[in-house]
C-alpha cells in the first residue's frame, strides 16, 4: 500500500539483511504517510527489531533502501533522522538521575529546545508527578513512559517504537494509546510500532504489516483487512498459518 507522494514520510524499498545464522529480513517494502499508525506484528525472531534498527541507522542493510523525508538513511543520515524519535528494544536511562534530569540531558542534543517542552512530554506520558524522583525507583512501565517522553522531545514527525506498552499496567497502556492517537490526529505524526499486543494495536492502528520468516507476508489498511469482522488476532494467526502452508507468496 503506497500513500500519496506529498504525504510520504518513509519509504522502505526491498530491504534485505542476513545474519550469519541465516536469519534476517528479505525484500521488505512498504511506505508510511503523514498520520499513519503502522503496527508491525510477527513471531519472535521474525525480523521486526532488525527492520526497526535498519530504519533508524542502528544497523546496515545488505541491500535495499530506506528513505525518510526524502533523504536516504545511508547517504544523508543526519537529515533523514532529524525528524525521527525512537525507542528500540530497551528503555535506557541514567538511574541515579531523576526523570526530568534525564530528559534535560537528552534535550541538549536538540538546539533551542524550550524548557517547557520537558514538562509537556512528562505530562503527556503521565510522569509529571514523578519527574523529580530518581529513575532507580521507577517501575518498568514508568521507564517505558520516560523513554517515550524522550522520543517526543524533539517534536518528531515519525516515531518508531519497539514494544512501547511492555510492562505497563492498564492505565498506562490507555495513557500511551491516547498519546499516540492524539499526536497522529492533531500533529500528523506517523508511528511505526512493533508489538505483540494485537487487541490494543487493533484499536489504534490505521495499517498493519505481518512479518514471518523475515518476509512481509501481509500488509494493508486495518479497515480493509478486517472488513468481515475478523479480529486482528484471528487475522494474524490465519496469515501465519497460510504462509506456513505455502498459500501466501511474497
Amino acid at each position: 500500500m503506497t500513500v500519496q507522494t506529498d504525504e510520504l514520510i518513509a519509504e522502505i524499498d526491498r530491504v534485505t539483511k542476513t545474519y550469519k545464522n541465516g536469519r534476517g529480513i528479505k525484500d521488505i517494502s512498504f511506505t508510511l504517510g503523514k498520520g499513519d499508525i503502522f503496527g508491525l506484528f510477527g513471531p519472535n525472531g521474525a525480523g521486526k527489531t532488525t527492520l526497526l534498527k535498519i530504519m533508524t541507522g542502528l544497523c546496515t542493510a545488505d541491500s535495499g533502501n530506506v528513505s525518510l523525508f526524502g533523504c536516504g538513511i545511508t547517504d544523508r543520515f543526519e537529515q533523514a533522522m532529524a525528524q525521527v524519535g525512537c525507542v528500540i528494544e530497551t528503555a535506557d536511562s541514567y538511574e541515579y538521575m531523576s526523570g526530568r534530569a534525564n530528559l534535560k540531558l537528552a534535550g541538549r542534543f536538540y538546539r533551542g529546545l524550550p524548557e517547557k517542552r520537558i514538562d509537556e512530554v512528562l505530562e503527556w506520558v503521565g510522569l509529571a508527578s514523578y519527574a523529580n524522583e530518581r529513575v532507580s525507583g521507577y517501575s518498568l512501565g514508568m521507564k517505558q513512559r520516560l523513554a517515550l517522553a524522550g522520543a517526543l522531545l524533539s517534536s518528531p514527525k515519525l516515531i518508531v517504537l519497539d514494544e512501547p506498552t511492555n510492562g505497563l499496567d492498564i492505565e498506562g497502556i490507555i495513557d500511551v494509546r491516547n498519546v499516540i492517537l492524539r499526536l497522529a490526529e492533531t500533529q500528523g505524526i506517523a508511528f511505526l510500532i512493533s508489538s505483540h499486543m494485537m487487541s490494543e494495536m487493533e484499536m489504534i492502528c490505521t495499517r498493519v504489516g505481518i512479518i514471518c520468516g523475515g518476509q512481509l507476508i501481509r500488509e494493508g489498511g486495518v479497515r480493509q483487512l478486517l472488513a468481515d469482522g475478523t479480529t486482528m488476532e484471528q487475522f494474524y494467526l490465519s496469515s501465519i498459518q497460510q504462509w506456513k502452508e505455502g498459500n501466501i507468496h511474497v
